[in-house]
């Protein structure tokens, strides 16, 4: 694969994959490609499996703009939600500066693969759960842990001296647009994957969507989340002593 072509991806971070391989008439060859088996939805798994697939989400962007502009027409109050997502850097492993080494279809995966949860939320509602993990992290009885995966995986991290990812985004939206944006990447990734331990709820336009579609509204969004994710370094969150202070790498 031509490094210009990655090169260009983390320099430009633009949201159409099709500019991306049309880009100076620039075409690649993934080679032998190893088939990924993991427990995202079936939908999600094939842009994994399949230059193809991968290249289509570019298509699957409409659903993004359909739902946001429904929202931007039918739900203007109390716009002070966004979604984040929490991610193990023991996986991502620097992916911003890898990135350039690497497969775009792997940087894709290597991403989807790092995330183990998905919320939405205001203010400081992610920083709950680090400090709810903060409250475990002396807990030495593992049926304890085993009630919150979550928190689990949180302490397992800090314990291996590593910091915990989150990336804010979609802020300034409604709570219910947040809710349906969460529904959705949930439906994606698959249960199974996250330590979600509840199904989202979808609100407004998405009740009328298959479930297929829905299913490429998270696929979509989850590729703007790995754009924002690679236009920043990766900064891990550290417990602190003070859990009444903000926490920052």
């Amino acid at each position: 694969m031509s490094k210009l072509l990655v090169f260009e991806f983390i320099q430009t971070i633009r949201l159409q994959l099709r500019d991306n391989f049309k880009a100076r008439g620039i075409s690649y060859s993934v080679g032998t490609l190893h088939k990924h088996h993991t427990n995202f939805s079936s939908e999600l798994e094939k842009t994994i499996n399949s230059e193809i697939n991968f290249k289509n989400i570019s298509s699957l962007l409409k659903f993004v703009r359909q739902h946001s502009k429904w929202y931007r027409d039918n739900d203007c109050n109390n716009r002070h939600y966004f979604n984040y997502i929490l991610l193990d850097p023991r996986v991502t492993n620097n992916l911003r500066e890898r990135a350039s080494h690497l497969h775009l279809m792997d940087v894709w995966y290597t991403f989807l693969k790092a995330i183990f949860y998905v919320g939405k939320g205001k203010a400081t509602r992610p920083y709950v759960h680090l400090k709810n993990a903060q409250k475990l992290l002396d807990e030495t009885n593992s049926v304890t842990l085993v009630k919150d995966p979550k928190l689990a995986l949180i302490v397992s991290i800090w314990k291996a001296k590593r910091g915990v990812l989150l990336i804010r985004a979609f802020q300034g939206i409604s709570s219910q647009d947040a809710q349906t944006r969460e529904a959705s990447i949930i439906d994606a990734l698959g249960m199974n994957h996250l330590t979600n331990r509840r199904l989202g709820f979808y609100c407004g336009r998405t009740r009328s969507l298959s479930n297929k579609e829905r299913k490429y509204l998270g696929i979509a969004l989850l590729y703007k989340l790995m754009l924002k994710f690679l236009s920043k370094e990766e900064k891990e969150i550290f417990p602190l002593k003070n859990t009444k202070t903000a926490m920052a790498a």
